[in-house]
C-alpha cells in the first residue's frame, strides 16, 4: 500500500462542455450521496473568489461565475481508489441555464506509486469520447499519451479505453468536475456518474440545541453523528 500524495496540479481549463454518457460494462451499480461540502477533497479544491456552488432542494449542485477572469471558476473533488480500467464512462448529468458548460476531471495516478501524475478532462460536447490531459501532468505521462496530434483540449490526450492501454496500471484518486478558470456560466450538476455509481448532493444536517435531539431528532443530525438521544444532549453540555 503506497501512501498517497494529494498536491495541487496544475491546468489551465478554457470554456467546458459535458454531456451525458453512457456507461458500459459496470454493474452492481448504486445511489451515493456527497455530503457538500465535506465529501470534497481539501486540498484538490480550486473554488476561486468569483466562482460558487449550493445545494439544490432536488439534490442537485448549482455552480456559477460572475464573469469572465481568472477568479471565475468552481472545481471540486471527491476522493476514490480506482483502477482506470473500472471507471466505464463517466459523466455529468447536467443542466445548463447559460453560458459554458463544467468538465469532468480524474484525478490520476499513472504509475500507480501512490502519487498524483495529472488529470484527465473530459469535454464531450467539445471532443467526443476523447479525454485530455492537463498541461501541469507529469512528463512522462505526456510522453506516453496515445495520440500528440492538435484538435483537442492539449496536445497529449485520447480515449479512456487508449489510455487504460498506454497505462494499465492507472488508479484514479479523485474525480470531480471544473468550469472555468476565465468561463461565465450557471447551471445545475444533477449528478455524476462514475464507476458505475450515481452521486447526488446533500446539507450535512447540524442540531443546534439540546432540544432537537428529544423525539428522535438526534438520529437525523449526520454532523455529527450521534448513537443515541442521551448522546446527542450531553454533546451540548458539553459544548458549553
Amino acid at each position: 500500500m503506497h501512501a498517497r500524495t494529494y498536491g495541487r496540479l496544475g491546468t489551465t481549463l478554457a470554456g467546458i462542455a459535458v454531456s451525458v454518457m453512457a456507461l458500459s460494462g459496470v454493474a452492481n451499480a448504486a445511489a451515493r450521496t456527497i455530503s457538500v461540502p465535506d465529501g470534497f477533497v481539501k486540498g484538490l479544491s480550486d473554488t476561486r473568489a468569483t466562482g460558487h456552488y449550493e445545494v439544490t432542494s432536488t439534490g442537485g449542485l448549482h455552480v456559477y461565475t460572475e464573469g469572465a477572469t481568472g477568479t471565475d471558476k468552481v472545481a471540486e473533488y471527491v476522493a476514490t481508489d480506482v483502477a482506470l480500467k473500472g471507471v466505464g464512462e463517466p459523466s455529468l448529468d447536467y443542466t445548463n441555464t447559460a453560458g459554458g458548460l463544467p468538465g469532468f476531471q480524474l484525478v490520476v495516478d499513472f504509475n500507480a506509486d501512490g502519487t498524483d501524475d495529472g488529470i484527465l478532462v473530459g469535454e464531450p460536447a467539445a471532443y467526443g469520447n476523447d479525454w485530455w490531459l492537463s498541461n501541469g501532468s507529469q512528463q512522462f505521462v505526456k510522453d506516453g499519451a496515445p495520440s500528440h496530434t492538435g484538435g483537442s483540449g492539449s496536445d497529449n490526450h485520447g480515449t479512456l479505453d487508449q489510455w487504460r492501454a498506454a497505462f494499465p496500471t492507472t488508479v484514479v484518486h479523485a474525480f470531480g468536475f471544473s468550469l472555468g478558470s476565465g468561463v461565465k456560466g450557471d447551471g445545475v450538476i444533477n449528478a455524476i456518474n462514475f464507476a458505475g455509481d450515481t452521486y447526488t448532493f446533500t446539507q450535512p444536517v447540524v442540531l443546534t440545541s439540546k432540544d432537537q435531539c428529544k423525539n428522535g431528532g438526534w438520529a437525523t443530525s449526520t454532523k455529527p453523528v450521534f448513537k443515541n438521544q442521551g448522546d446527542c444532549v450531553s454533546s451540548f453540555a458539553t459544548a458549553k
